[in-house]
């Protein structure tokens, strides 16, 4: 370090939820090249931030809490940090633990980096940005920050630890491994294998994994077809075709003159303009209330947002290098021209690639509790997430109970995962397999009948903790399965439901579509 100014000080301060940042940072306080130097390991509220100046290190190693907030033990000691006007002569290294699944990867870390570096504290090292593999990034780390606090700078300024947090401008290009049809019936379910191998990318069972796909070539050359302009492919090929919003669809009417377009977006018109819109495209639109002289090409690309991702519940553990997906294949014809889903179409038909990023979905990850029991409930590929918590379960070798409730149309064609959850059934790692196949019967059998029919079972589990886990249809499933299970489990003495009493325990996750 400079001679100027001599250590006087290395305070190794975190912040932590988990508890992950706190195990590091007494690691780093026993680190054997630090022990010249007597660090303190003080959580960042026990920090005093008016007594930092020269002579003092700062190593600092924080997670940040939800989406890039401090953890607990951290928020005094950044709220002091944004009040206090300068800091001179405080070093710091910043190390900062994140999920490359949350939008603000290592939010925390970051600001903290900022504020110190605006209050002219110096960085002796560039900030770490880590993920779930931060052991290996520390184990490289804490060698040379030791070596920069006896005095060589020049190694702390050539180690440079950063993952990369994927976005949509930011795809990974993941090789599709696995393509297989699980339905017999059309539209088919399909499962499919995604290999994450070399992206860094850490996910949950509950997570998403957002798909960029790029737009149908059909649909691109019938707009260039319907301007008679070829660059029309070009320009529209990174544009969002399919998923319109109102501000486009208002300049379109403007540009338009439809007064017909204008009338569907009134507020009181909702209804008719989900109707118009369901599985329609901008060719359908422009054909109907546009004409190529009102709509200039070049107005049209400014005015269209790029291609929107296309969100997928992983069915696959956490760990595994093969993230998987179930989906429903769409395929259909309106208006004389086949249509095709944006991300399903290329999934199931493209070069074999698909470029994604994934995203954090807590409420729909597993409980801490190890015991709490499991209520899961889905419909179709709903099946998904809980595919992911079944196999996340299986691979940490944890018992507890856990009853399955699966509905689709018909047993023969729409069992989808058949096997494996017949064989989960058979060895007791899945206690109940309860099914509902809607189709089968003179008369319709919901999973709310599958509900009903195992009451019993539904009510005990709820009185000893259970979790219930929501997937499928949000227009049918939520409002079903809430009464069903308010009918089983009345409202309590003091006017509460049961399903309120869930919400309000966090033992309700809900993933409807």
């Amino acid at each position: 370090m400079d001679a100027a100014s001599p250590i006087q000080r290395v305070l190794v301060g975190y912040g932590s939820e988990s508890g992950n940042a706190r195990a590091l940072a007494h690691r780093l306080g026993a680190f054997p090249a630090l022990q010249r130097h007597a660090p303190q390991v003080l959580p960042f509220n026990a920090i005093d931030v008016a007594s930092l100046g020269a002579g003092d290190v700062l190593l600092a190693l924080s997670s940040s809490f939800g989406d890039g907030e401090p953890p607990a033990n951290g928020e005094r000691f950044a709220d002091a940090l944004r009040q206090t006007p300068a800091l001179p002569g405080l070093r710091y290294a910043v190390f900062g633990l994140g999920d490359t699944g949350y939008p603000r990867f290592c939010g925390f870390s970051k600001t903290l980096d900022t504020l110190l570096g605006e209050r002219q504290a110096r960085p002796i090292m560039h900030r770490v940005d880590a993920d779930a593999g931060y052991e290996h990034f520390f184990d490289q780390w804490a060698p040379v920050l030791g070596h920069v606090l006896d005095g060589n700078e020049a190694a702390g300024r050539n180690l440079r630890l950063q993952v990369t947090a994927y976005a949509e401008d930011n795809a990974f290009a993941a090789p599709i491994t696995t393509r297989r049809r699980l339905s017999a019936r059309d539209p088919a379910a399909w499962h499919l294998e995604l290999d994450l191998s070399g992206s860094g990318i850490a996910y949950r069972a509950g997570d998403t994994l957002h798909v960029v796909a790029p737009n149908d070539p059909t649909l691109l050359q019938a707009l260039a077809r319907w301007y008679g302009q070829d660059e029309a492919v070009d320009l529209l090929r990174n544009k969002e075709l399919r998923l319109l919003g109102k501000t486009v669809l208002r300049e379109l009417a403007r540009l338009g003159s439809s007064d017909a377009l204008k009338d569907l977006l009134r507020s009181s018109q909702r209804p008719a303009l989900e109707a118009y819109l369901h599985g329609a495209d901008l060719l359908d639109v422009l054909n109907d209330h546009a004409s190529p002289d009102r709509v200039p090409l070049a107005r049209l690309a400014e005015l269209l947002s790029p291609c929107l991702p296309r969100a997928y519940s992983i069915a696959s553990a956490a760990g595994s290098a093969q993230a998987a997906l179930c989906m429903r294949e769409v395929r259909y014809t309106r208006s004389g021209r086949e249509r095709r889903g944006t991300a399903t179409g290329w999934l199931l038909d493209g070069d074999g690639s698909a470029r994604v990023y994934c995203r954090a979905n807590p409420g729909f990850h597993l409980p801490r509790d190890p015991h709490a029991p499991l209520l899961l409930v889905g419909t179709g590929t709903g099946i998904a997430p809980l595919m992911g918590l079944l196999h996340e379960l299986d691979a940490a070798g944890q018992e507890r109970e856990v009853h399955l409730v699966f509905g689709e149309k018909h047993r023969d064609h729409d069992f989808l995962y058949q096997q494996h959850l017949e064989a989960w059934r058979a060895d007791g790692r899945l206690q109940g397999l309860h099914t509902a196949f809607s189709r089968d019967g003179v008369a319709k059998y919901y999973v709310r009948h599958a509900l009903a029919e195992q009451a019993d079972t539904v009510r005990n589990l709820l009185q000893h903790g259970a979790h219930v886990f929501l997937c499928g249809n949000k227009q049918h499933l939520g409002a079903a399965v809430q009464d069903a299970i308010n009918t089983i489990m009345p409202a309590h003495e003091d006017g509460g439901s049961t399903w309120d009493t869930l919400q309000a325990e966090g033992r309700l996750h809900r993933e409807l579509y």
